[in-house]
Parts: C-alpha cells; structure tokens; sequence
C-alpha cells in the first residue's frame, strides 16, 4: 500500500512538471492557481517549479524500486538536472535571455560539481 502511495503521487508530480513545462501558453494554466504573464515570470516558473516537480517524481520511483540509499549530492544534481531541463524548455518557449542563460549554466556547473563530489567521496570511504 506504501508503495502504490508513492507512486502515486511521483505520477501526480511527474503529470504537473510534464504539464507545465511543456505547455506553451502559461497565462492560464487551469487548476493549477499561478498566473505568468510575461517571460520572465513564465520563463522562472517552467524551469523551478515544472523541473523540480520532475525531479521529486523521478526521486520518488527510484527510492520505491532502489534498496540502495542515494546519497545528499547525487538527490540535489538529479533536482538541479530536472531544473535544467526545464529552463531548456522556457528557452524555446520564452526565448533567450543573459540571465536565464547564466542561471542555466550555473544549474548545469552545480550539477557536475555536485556529481564529481559525490564520486569522489564514494571512493575515499573505507570498507570494513
């Protein structure tokens, strides 16, 4: 039952994220009670709240299918990677910008950081 409930609710996450990254026109975004009117606003909300509801979703499936913990570095660069994502997609429907570009490449930069610590931890830790 646990684990039908959590499923559940990364489909009802990952159905939302899909939902609203992709759609094209976010002024009205029916039960979902946010207005995004210009590009900007539009552009923020694609990339943070469509690719971490992504991001939680995916985290979600693997933890109810996984046995093996995943670490702090290795959950914030899949949520970081789902960010990513989305400003790709408020990219092509927003258009470029500096900051959204620099924001992007930072959420990328991040990503790799966070993955490169994690690997390198992972090998420092001694095995009893």
């Amino acid at each position: 039952m646990l684990k039908i409930s959590i499923l559940f609710s990364a489909f009802c996450l990952f159905v939302i994220g899909c939902y609203v990254m992709f759609k094209p026109d976010l002024s009205d975004l029916g039960f979902i009670p946010v207005l995004a009117t210009n590009p900007e606003t539009a552009s923020e909300f694609r990339s943070l709240f469509a690719g971490s509801f992504i991001a939680y979703a995916y985290l979600l499936v693997r933890f109810t299918f996984s046995y093996n913990s995943l670490s702090i570095a290795v959950v914030i660069a899949y949520i970081m990677g789902f960010i990513a994502l989305g400003r790709l997609a408020s990219f092509y429907y927003e258009g470029f910008n500096i900051f959204g570009l620099s924001v992007f490449l930072g959420e990328i930069f991040l990503m790799i950081v966070l993955l490169m610590a994690h690997r390198k931890r992972k090998n420092e830790i001694p095995y009893f």
